[in-house]
């Protein structure tokens, strides 16, 4: 699966990155957004809905709370509003991740707790992609983005050389504490790096690195909290739209808990 993994990456990377700097905030939304759409689909799979028509529903009722949230959210204090519930929500996942396997009624118990889960780990992600975008431009969020890949990454080298100590044995075997610090590691890199070719007053270097501990730690609790629904559904891959690579939903999981940190980190700057 090696080979098809690199293919689909040196494809979709450079159009993605096009896209970022290339469309106008508006259009590059409806490209976002058509990924919200496919990661509902997929994520409606993994709270085990099986019918496609039930499938459409939920993946169509996220889409339509994200576009209602939207428009709220361009008033800065619904902005902020949904930014901090989303921090609170995954500051709910974090004690979820980390209980497993106690307390999966509270998050698995009913549909509806389920579908809302949904609405949660995409909706907010949209809202924070769209106005950092527009706030901040293209360097901002491809930033975001290379934190990300590298906190995976540095987490993927460090973790197979050094991982001893397991991060969550009973959610994601695979992961060590270890390999999430040189995570950590490789995201402050990518950021001082930033930082070097950005017109950005020395006193505030501190923050933007805090910044990039943050972002970089809370992406790898969006990883896990989708595995929470794989173990729990038995399914390892939430699609298999992306040859080599899974489904959309194995490849956004940590920016649906990055994204709004990142840009209420931001705004606190």
């Amino acid at each position: 699966m090696l080979l098809p993994r690199i293919l689909t990456a040196l494809i979709l990377a450079p159009l993605f990155i096009w896209a970022i700097f290339a469309l106008p905030t508006d259009t590059f939304s409806y490209l976002l957004l058509v990924f919200v759409a496919l990661g509902a689909w997929e994520f409606a799979r993994l709270i085990k809905i099986e019918k496609p028509l039930y499938r459409a529903l939920v993946s169509a009722g996220i889409v339509g709370c994200a576009i209602i949230a939207s428009r709220h959210a361009q008033e800065l204090q619904n902005l902020q509003a949904i930014l901090y519930v989303s921090a609170l929500w995954w500051g709910l996942n974090l004690y979820w991740v980390m209980s497993y396997p106690k307390n999966v009624a509270s998050w698995y118990g009913s549909g509806i707790i389920r579908v809302m889960g949904g609405v949660m780990l995409l909706v907010p992600m949209w809202v924070a992609l769209i106005n950092l975008h527009s706030s901040y431009g293209g360097e901002h969020f491809l930033l975001l983005v290379l934190l990300i890949w590298g906190a995976d990454s540095g987490a993927y080298f460090v973790g197979r050389a050094f991982g001893k100590h397991k991060l969550a044995p009973k959610v994601s075997p695979g992961k060590s504490i270890e390999g999430v610090i040189g995570g950590i590691i490789f995201a402050v890199i990518i950021m001082l790096v930033f930082l070097q070719n950005q017109n950005i007053a020395v006193q505030s270097y501190a923050g933007y690195l805090i910044l990039a501990v943050i972002v970089s730690s809370v992406s790898v609790l969006g990883d896990l909290y989708e595995s929470l629904f794989k173990r729990t559904s038995g399914i390892k891959d939430s699609g298999n739209i992306l040859p080599g690579h899974g489904g959309i939903l194995d490849r956004i999981d940590s920016l649906t808990a990055a994204a709004p940190f990142f840009l209420l980190g931001l705004g606190l700057l």
